[in-house]
């Protein structure tokens, strides 16, 4: 069957008798119709085998009609093949990608049509539901623009590079507005270097920053009056809520996590280690050990590496002379050392509340 200009060839490979008759072709510079049975006896071939190899040989452009003589064929070479067969493939490809790009381009264009219409449509209501992670950077970014006091959010685990790149610009618009920035973070940022320089330029522009075991996921509350948790059915989809006694309860749990966290003050004469944290991430292990959590689980609750969960807990279990995971947990609950700090924590903590606040 003729290939149309716009079909690509059956995928599968030549046959041994396919490639053999092409060497043959080749060797003699051409072939007329009446030599198949030459070719079948010089190869050691049925005439079937011929007659198919043919088929497939002019299928794939390596054996074309000589001009003005259609009985007889001529070979080609596989460059030639290809520009024949293939060049006017990936010319039709170009033009549906160009094509494709217009397309995206004209639509692309509604967008800010699209999110204020919504915007509007949805003014009243309580929930709105965000479907993919363009559409919520989109309606933080308005959101964060209309903020005009206060910017109040949690983080778990870590930034990519990107994330970091697109933070430091918007706290510093924000900042210059008089809008007040907290944040909230895991433990495991004091140790982390990147996290670390991060939150270092943050809080050297004017937000707050604290850490503490664990954060159940993202949110983000502007104001006090419309705040972001992720959802919706697609991934990197978040709900923006509006009601205010839902914003507001968001609003007290995490002012309940903020109070007991440990406030980020990078300082040349600290040891860049976890600090002030040091305590409240060993209480964190701790009770999540005297639950019967896995080694797996608590590195995916604090956001740490499984190596470095397992550090920490081997630490702990050393420091308490427990022979198990489970007894280190039971040993710290009948010790009380799952909610009290010590006296050099309180003091530790005493010491930059004041420096958060100088």
């Amino acid at each position: 069957m003729k290939e149309t200009e716009n079909s690509l060839p059956q995928e599968h490979g030549l046959s041994p008798a396919a490639i053999d008759l092409y060497q043959w072709v080749v060797r003699r510079g051409r072939m007329r119709s009446s030599q198949i049975g030459e070719a079948a006896q010089d190869l050691s071939l049925d005439v079937a085998d011929v007659e198919s190899g043919l088929r497939d040989l002019e299928r794939l452009h390596l054996l074309r009609p000589a001009p003005g003589q259609a009985s007889v064929l001529v070979p080609s070479s596989p460059e030639a093949a290809i520009a024949g067969l293939v060049t006017p493939i990936e010319m039709k490809i170009m033009e549906w990608e160009k094509r494709t790009e217009g397309l995206k381009s004209q639509l692309l264009a509604l967008n800010p049509a699209y999110f204020e219409s919504r915007q509007a449509r949805n003014g009243r209501e309580a929930i709105d539901v965000l479907t993919d992670a363009d559409e919520v950077r989109a309606v933080l970014t308005r959101a964060g623009r209309k903020c005009s006091a206060e910017v109040f959010s949690a983080h778990p685990g870590s930034f990519s590079g990107e994330a970091i790149g697109n933070s430091l610009p918007h706290d510093v618009e924000l900042l210059a507005c008089g809008v007040k920035v907290r944040s909230l973070y895991q433990h495991p940022v004091r140790v982390n270097p990147v996290m670390r320089d991060f939150l270092a330029r943050r809080t050297e522009a004017g937000c707050e920053v604290r850490t503490c075991g664990e954060i159940p996921d993202s949110i983000v509350i502007f104001d006090r009056e419309v705040a972001f948790i992720p959802g919706g059915s697609e991934p990197g989809g978040a709900l923006l809520l509006r009601e205010p006694s839902v914003v507001g309860f968001l609003h007290r749990g995490l002012e309940l996590l903020w109070s007991s966290a440990a406030p980020f003050v990078p300082d040349a004469r600290v040891d860049p280690g976890y600090g002030v944290a040091r305590g409240g991430l060993k209480r964190t292990i701790l009770r999540l050990l005297a639950s019967g959590a896995k080694d797996e689980l608590i590195a995916r609750r604090l956001s740490m590496s499984l190596r470095t969960c397992r550090r920490h807990v081997a630490e702990i279990m050393e420091e308490l002379q427990a022979t198990s995971r489970f007894q280190a947990g039971v040993l710290a609950a009948r010790g009380g050392l799952l909610e009290r700090r010590t006296p050099e924590e309180r003091d530790e903590a005493a010491f930059w509340e004041s420096e958060a606040t100088a």
